[in-house]
């Protein structure tokens, strides 16, 4: 005698959706992502192309250099074996252009669907001019004030000359 499945009812397919979007989003991830680390496939991340090519080209030479970069933010795909970089889109193409099978990634949970989609089309991405325009310059404003407090600080007495250095950095940088 066959067996006959029961169909679902509505109200237990109403609380799978809910259960859906009721997971949130990780914000310790942002903070701690080395306590969620998950070395990962790079054919299994996906992510959004709009990228600034001079920031690419600078972690490429970081990689290059072996300086430890913060790892790549992903999101789970809720039912497929894929992830979407949600925070890292520059440093995940320096990777994927230098040839690496897998990279370290901190996993901020699985997502539903649409959030899983919305991060792999770069919606949580800021736009390329905001990149080029706000985080290069403040990057390369970190970097001077970096460089122009150790130069100050193997030689106080010679604030003069450290700072002429930096103005001309700082111009040369423009």
């Amino acid at each position: 005698m066959a067996q006959h499945r029961k169909a679902p009812s509505i109200r237990s397919r109403i609380d799978r959706l809910r259960q859906s979007f009721d997971r949130g989003i990780n914000v310790d991830v942002f903070v701690n992502p080395s306590k969620y680390l998950k070395r990962l496939p790079i054919e299994k991340i996906v992510a959004d192309t709009k990228v600034y090519r001079q920031g690419v080209e600078r972690y490429k030479k970081k990689i290059v250099t072996g300086e430890t970069l913060p790892p790549i933010i992903v999101v789970k795909h809720p039912t497929k074996d894929a992830y979407a970089v949600l925070d890292g889109h520059h440093r995940y193409y320096a990777y994927v252009e230098l040839g690496n099978k897998e990279i370290d990634c901190a996993l901020a949970g699985d997502f539903s669907s649409i959030v899983f989609s919305m991060a792999q089309l770069g919606w949580f991405q800021p736009h390329s001019k905001i990149t080029e325009h706000l985080r290069v310059p403040a990057l390369q404003l970190n970097e001077n004030i970096k460089q122009f407090l150790s130069d100050f600080l193997k030689n106080p007495q010679k604030i003069e000359e450290v700072m002429t250095n930096y103005i001309q950095r700082v111009k040369k940088s423009l």
